[in-house]
């Protein structure tokens, strides 16, 4: 069974965690920006094997936008769906435990080449926080984002935005019902 865990040197340091899932060309309808890889993610080799990360692949698969066998890790199934995913930034840590605004910056910088690469049709940031600082750092933008579609922002991706309205966040219900709703049916076009 395959695994996404590599090694990569940071500063002169060495890290194991979770290998981009990106296809070798074209274009992506979503292209999913976590934060960082959690630990219990990086142990297993997969994608959002946390509590929380959890979550993501229940909604997901809730709402029929990615449809995985019983007992399949869900990412080995995004580059057949046309969905790729990175981190803003690849060194892993524990929940609790944010990146620097230095580490924001730079993740950025490597996020920008990738949209531009695959031109997602939407950008789901996985996290609100992550997107909410990439904007503060980068486009000097205070406002906050909001659970779902943001189309003041997609200017700055040249794809639109979404954010994901992870369970065990201020989103409520309905914005949830809402944002996945908007989603699917982008994603039928």
């Amino acid at each position: 069974m395959k695994n996404y865990k590599i090694k990569i040197n940071v500063d002169g340091q060495e890290y194991f965690t979770l290998a981009d899932i990106l296809p070798e060309k074209g274009y992506l309808d979503i292209l999913f920006i976590a934060k960082t890889p959690a630990l219990v993610s990086v142990e297993a080799g997969h994608y959002f094997q946390g509590k929380q990360g959890r979550m993501l692949w229940n909604r997901l698969s809730e709402y029929n936008i990615l449809k995985v066998p019983y007992g399949e890790f869900e990412d080995k199934y995004l580059l057949e769906n046309n969905y790729g995913i990175t981190d803003i930034v690849k060194v892993p840590r524990n929940y609790g435990n944010e990146p620097s605004d230095k580490e924001y910056k730079n993740g950025l910088q490597r996020i920008m080449t990738i949209v531009k690469k695959f031109n997602p049709k939407v950008i789901v940031f996985v996290y609100k926080a992550v997107l909410d600082n990439i904007i503060r750092l980068n486009f000097n933008i205070r406002t906050k984002s909001s659970y779902g579609f943001n189309p003041e922002l997609d200017k700055y991706f040249n794809s639109r935005v979404f954010v994901f309205p992870m369970p065990g966040t201020p989103c409520k219900s309905f914005e949830a019902v809402e944002a996945m709703s908007g989603l699917k049916q982008l994603l039928k076009k």
